[in-house]
């Protein structure tokens, strides 16, 4: 693609060939990069699970079973994570 610039007086203006994007790939490439780390690092957060107290998960399995809701419950056995 061939941008017409013969409007303009100065020769450095009409003889300027634009690389495209080239010149922003170092950006582009840190900013991927970046997003890469910090969706690997929260993949790895969301293995982590922290066990509730006991009360706290009968509370819960009481909420959701008066209110008629379907829950998700993971437990861990044998160091397997179920659900």
């Amino acid at each position: 693609m061939s941008v017409d610039r013969s409007y303009s007086p100065y020769e450095v203006i009409r003889a300027y060939h634009d690389r495209g994007m080239m010149k922003w790939g170092a950006f582009a490439t840190g900013e991927l990069t970046e997003a890469q780390n910090t969706f690997e690092k929260e993949k790895k957060d969301d293995k982590k699970i922290q066990a509730l107290p006991h009360h706290v998960v009968l509370y819960l399995l009481n909420q959701s079973f008066s209110n008629q809701l379907q829950i998700k419950v993971k437990y861990q056995s044998k160091n397997k994570l179920n659900e």
